[in-house]
């Protein structure tokens, strides 16, 4: 798990950007002031106060180590790609000859609602698993979970 994927880190991501939103409002206010007090006294440079510097300090400190731990996406590798295109077709076995999904409006020969491909129907055994378990074609709904594609031997049809 990289660094900013951690919980921990996540919140500690949440409580900076707190604090940084409460001493973005602090910093506003301070210079609110300064800004009043040079006008009470018709001056033409305004002052800071060095309170002001350090809330502006600590705001560009918080901005850093955000910036520092904001998660990054992990690069997409040929084996991702090619598993993405593998999870394509599977979810595809359920089109009729017309392209479109079991309970799919389909007017062609379907009829108003595809009835999905004909040679494989839900629950029908497509082939076996390593360790002997049988892959099925999943309901509809289950199709994207991947257990829903497993079954054990002994389980009942």
């Amino acid at each position: 798990m990289s660094p900013s994927a951690d919980p921990t880190v996540t919140d500690l991501r949440r409580e900076l950007e707190k604090a940084c939103g409460a001493l973005m409002d602090a910093e506003t206010h301070l210079a609110r002031h300064a800004e009043m007090n040079a006008a009470l006294h018709c001056s033409e440079r305004v002052m800071y106060s060095p309170l002001h510097a350090k809330v502006q300090a600590a705001i560009a400190g918080i901005t850093h180590a955000l910036d520092r731990t904001t998660p990054r996406p992990e690069p997409v590798t040929a084996e991702d790609r090619r598993d993405s295109r593998l999870a394509a077709i599977l979810t595809d076995l359920d089109r009729c000859e017309h392209g479109r999904h079991e309970g799919d409006a389909c007017g062609d020969t379907c009829g108003h609602q595809s009835k999905g491909n004909p040679h494989i129907r839900p629950g029908d055994v497509i082939g076996y698993g390593l360790r002997g378990e049988q892959i099925v074609m999943p309901d509809r709904n289950d199709k994207h979970d991947p257990k829903a594609w497993r079954r054990a031997t002994s389980d009942p049809l």
